[in-house]
């Protein structure tokens, strides 16, 4: 997560393991590989959705995290942007909010950044509506890391991600996310370039959380 609170990051899909694989040839090795386990949280009628926001706990090697995102501005060019607060959770505290017996919207105002956070708090808790904000489903995420200092100096993180969102669904997604505040219209090209020469085509991807609410209602859950 970027210091100032603001998200900002390509997405792209990958067809299958082997375009994932052609990427991958071109690159240094990852340096992380990490296992992700995501639960979602929403009031009962999707409020939280309709309104651009996510909450998320996350479990990433026996440690726990809660973060909030505000609504996507997803410009024609350029990468994807969005309000982002997080907070490292206590195991004893996840196992109550994965069970629906402590509430995840007072947690936000811990999070971090402080400013962000408690605008990002006070955002989801009227999108809510006093309704109970609820584990409405779960998905994991497996992901290789690969940390980069772009040609202009641009620091950013690589990943390759290969998400399970139910039994009958998998796919593959590439993350470029931009660590500096610096521009990104050459992180822009350099990923082209990267997907030209692997001679993969570039398909935008929407958020996990849209694409697992997608997968949800096409099959009737």
């Amino acid at each position: 997560m970027a210091d100032n609170g603001i998200e900002r990051e390509f997405k792209l899909l990958l067809a299958n393991d082997a375009e994932r694989a052609a990427l991958q040839a071109l690159l240094p090795p990852a340096k992380r590989r990490l296992r992700q386990c995501n639960l979602l949280f929403d009031t009962a009628d999707r409020a939280l959705l309709r309104a651009g926001y996510s909450l998320r706990l996350r479990e990433e090697g026996g440690c726990w995290s809660l973060t909030a995102k505000g609504p996507c501005c997803r410009p024609q060019r350029g990468p994807a942007q969005r309000r982002e607060a997080e907070r490292t959770v206590p195991a004893a505290i996840a196992a109550h909010l994965k069970a629906g017996t402590a509430d995840p919207l007072p947690l936000l105002h811990r999070a971090t950044p402080a400013g962000v956070a408690l605008a990002l708090a006070r955002e989801i808790e009227r999108a809510a509506d006093c309704a109970p904000v609820l584990p409405s489903g779960s998905f994991r995420n497996d992901r290789d890391e690969i940390p980069l200092v772009l040609p202009t100096g641009l620091a950013a993180v690589l990943a390759f991600d290969c998400t399970v969102f139910d039994e009958r669904t998998t796919e593959y997604e590439v993350e470029l996310e931009l660590t500096d505040d610096g521009p990104a219209e050459p992180a822009e090209a350099w990923l082209a370039e990267l997907f030209s020469r692997a001679g993969i085509p570039r398909r935008a991807a929407a958020s996990k959380r849209a694409r697992f609410e997608a997968h949800r209602l096409a099959n009737g859950r």
